[in-house]
């Protein structure tokens, strides 16, 4: 599996990629409203989009990493957890 860290040019702390994290996702945010004013074309197109959030997924990989965390693990239990509030609702 691919490793951050291994690929990492300097070291970086969890704290730091949370912040990176929240400034990818503070992008993606702005495209999408913007895209919403001005259209999808240009700077603020779907693809785009696409990529912050790749780069917002990245981040949030490498935290996990950092913290000796199971990424797939946690994906599965975050699909579970919103099936039970779904049939909460429901």
């Amino acid at each position: 599996m691919f490793s951050f860290k291994e690929h990492a040019v300097g070291p970086q702390s969890p704290e730091q990629t949370l912040l990176i994290l929240v400034y990818e996702i503070g992008k993606l945010i702005e495209y999408n409203h913007k895209a919403k004013i001005y259209g999808e074309s240009g700077y603020y197109c779907n693809t785009n989009q696409q990529k912050e959030m790749s780069d917002a997924i990245s981040m949030l990989r490498y935290y996990c990493e950092q913290k000796e965390w199971d990424y797939d693990a946690l994906t599965c239990l975050g699909e579970t957890c919103y099936l039970e509030r779904m049939e909460d609702i429901k």
